[in-house]
């Protein structure tokens, strides 16, 4: 089964560096790519999304806020979101999670830390799918 991402960053080159190398995984489908807050809702509405790869810093509606936002919406309450983000004091990461969020990676990041993190958190979300199906 292909996993399927969002991803959401006001950075066209950090998008780009993401999408590249989630490209390299054949079975990581990307379904939207989202420079704004406005915008991820309405492609996460639109999609059921394994996994978002978030930032935090953006104009209009900050990531900690979209996270909430991404939270309320019942389609949405457990999927997992990933910041990645340049943001790494102890406020940020703690933000992070009371948002919503399931990880912070810094950037610059490693590709392995995203590869992993990610089929970590995908993998645990869909044994929490299966969970609360059953």
């Amino acid at each position: 089964m292909p996993i399927t991402a969002i991803l959401i960053d006001d950075e066209p080159l950090a998008r780009q560096i993401i999408r590249e190398f989630l490209l390299a995984f054949p079975q990581i489908e990307i379904l939207a790519e989202c420079e704004n807050g406005k915008q991820a809702v309405a492609a996460i509405n639109h999609h059921k999304p394994d996994l978002i790869f978030l930032d935090v810093q953006m104009p209009g509606m900050d990531g900690f806020e979209l996270c909430t936002k991404i939270r309320a919406l019942p389609t949405n309450k457990t999927t997992p979101v990933i910041f990645v983000t340049s943001l790494t004091d102890f406020k940020s990461r703690a933000r992070s999670s009371l948002s919503g969020g399931n990880d912070l990676i810094a950037k610059p990041f490693m590709f392995i830390e995203l590869a992993v993190k990610a089929l970590t958190h995908v993998i645990r979300g869909r044994v929490v799918q299966q969970k609360l199906a059953a």
